[in-house]
């Protein structure tokens, strides 16, 4: 019998603001194990602070959450909230080809033949959405000139709890922050760049970053090491 390798989305990492959570907690989703609060810093790649974004504290009286902001992968996040969506409001396996307007209803069409009539048709489908494209037109999408490299890691030790940072030098934005991924403790990263439609992508993702890296201050260039670069990175070409 043949074995499958499975490989899972890494979904990149989402930021739960105060208003964020209340909403979710609204739903019933439970925030005991959604992440931890952060102090953010704005730095320099030598670790000069720049700013440090303070929290508001009647905002956290008043909302019982600590903090402003937590991180977490969007799969962690989204395998919680499935667990809340009634039966029948999701339905996988059915892509969206055009949708007809009559008088009293919109009557959806779908790529294997189903079609259903609706009162209402959201465009929530991504910004290559196909309702927005019948509805408005070409969206004229355009590279906005950077990359981002996202991925998550391991735990690391002897970095401050709840320590945050984004730090730049002239073209670079580098950034980590702890998380939450499957109840552990984690770290997500980021590196930004310029880019442009085309640019080839580097054969060998882990050295390209570490020479960006190697002279900004720590603990920049550890999450890179304690990265697994076959299963926890993508690449990300930013459009408008």
């Amino acid at each position: 019998m043949a074995s499958q390798n499975w490989r899972s989305a890494i979904g990149g990492a989402v930021l739960l603001s105060t208003p964020v959570q209340a909403i979710l907690r609204s739903y019933g989703l439970s925030l005991d194990k959604v992440g931890s609060y952060t102090v953010t810093y704005f730095k320099n790649k030598s670790r000069t602070v720049r700013v440090k974004l303070p929290f508001n504290p009647a905002v956290e009286q008043r909302m019982g959450i600590k903090g402003w902001h937590y991180r977490v992968l969007r799969s962690s996040n989204f395998k919680k909230m499935l667990v809340l969506v009634p039966d029948g409001v999701i339905t996988a396996v059915h892509e969206f080809i055009y949708y007809t307007e009559t008088e009293n209803d919109i009557e959806l069409h779908f790529g294997n033949g189903y079609q259903r009539k609706v009162d209402i048709l959201v465009g929530a489908d991504g910004n290559r959405s196909k309702v927005s494209q019948q509805a408005f037109g070409d969206p004229h999408l355009f590279h906005t000139g950077i990359r981002l490299w996202l991925a998550w890691c391991d735990y690391i030790p002897d970095i401050p709890p709840n320590y945050g940072v984004v730090s730049h030098d002239y073209q670079h934005q580098t950034s980590f922050f702890p998380m939450l991924h499957v109840g552990k403790s984690r770290f997500e990263w980021w590196v930004v760049e310029p880019s442009w439609e085309g640019k080839p992508v580097p054969e060998d993702p882990k050295a390209y970053l570490m020479e960006i890296l190697e002279d900004w201050a720590q603990p920049m260039p550890r999450s890179l090491v304690a990265t697994n670069f076959d299963r926890q990175i993508y690449c990300w070409e930013i459009y408008n």
